[in-house]
């Protein structure tokens, strides 16, 4: 897939994740493009992506009259649903300095279902203190059932143990912490991202930003923060870096957010109205 397409599919994915959806669910393929214009993606290129993203289950389409009209498959709600909570609500609960740790046996010949099983779990926000054995301040423990139970009714074979331990004191949770993450490197990326974005800010916070350019800042403001809550496991304050960046961050991403929320609305419904 060419950079070009990527970036298509993500817009697409924005768009209905922050606007269609809560705008009637479906979009005619005419408007869609036009939305997608002020991101410099090309009408055949707009089909083209819609086509795929049909074809692999995303978006079911039907037809209204002359118009191709697309909506979100219960498959493509839940992707946005799941991306949603993890960039926007954060677990800010006070940590008792309990691990939760998942071990897990999974046979050589079923080396797939350990590869998902290993993505699933960074998505959950765990490291992996071990090659078979993966740890979160925060205990998952029914989201991780769950998904044990989903791989194995395919696939059976995963044999998967939960546990709760203690380190003893916080230097040897902070060594942990950053034996699982790349803590640093991370804390770099943040304080990269709020470089990157500080000389927007302004613009953004005096409402100088208007129409599809307001539209358009704010899809990329998402698309240039989503890798954090990917990447960053939610860890208590106690065990990160200082000053840790990353709560700068947020706290810049959310109030942009917001900011631009009225003016990229308002132009959004100006297109669907025309």
């Amino acid at each position: 897939m060419t950079d070009a397409a990527r970036n298509t599919r993500s817009v697409v994915f924005d768009l209905f994740g922050d606007f269609i959806r809560y705008e009637g669910g479906a979009i005619g393929l005419s408007k869609l493009c036009q939305l997608l214009a002020p991101f410099e993606v090309q009408p055949d290129a707009a089909r083209a992506t819609m086509t795929r993203l049909r074809t692999e289950g995303w978006f079911s389409s039907e037809r209204s009259g002359r118009t191709v009209m697309y909506s979100l498959t219960p498959k493509g709600l839940s992707m946005l649903d799941e991306g949603r909570e993890r960039i926007f609500n954060r677990d800010d609960a006070a940590w008792d300095g309990t691990w939760h740790l998942v071990t897990y046996q999974v046979p050589e010949d079923r080396r797939s279902v350990r590869d998902v099983l290993r993505k699933r779990l960074a998505f959950l926000g765990y490291g992996a203190l071990a090659p078979a054995t993966w740890v979160s301040p925060r205990d998952h423990a029914d989201r991780v059932t769950a998904l044990a139970n989903e791989l194995t009714a395919d696939e059976p074979g995963l044999h998967l143990t939960q546990l709760t331990a203690r380190t003893g004191s916080r230097e040897s949770d902070r060594e942990m912490a950053h034996r699982c993450w790349q803590l640093a490197e991370l804390n770099g990326q943040y304080r990269d991202w709020l470089a990157d974005w500080r000389p927007t800010f302004p613009r953004v916070h005096s409402g100088a930003s208007r129409g599809s350019d307001a539209l358009v800042t704010r899809v990329n403001l998402v698309r240039s923060y989503r890798r954090f809550p990917f990447a960053d496991p939610g860890l208590p304050a106690e065990l990160l870096p200082h000053p840790w960046h990353g709560d700068t961050a947020w706290s810049e991403f959310i109030a942009a957010y917001r900011a631009l929320g009225a003016e990229s609305g308002a132009w959004f419904r100006t297109v669907l109205d025309e």
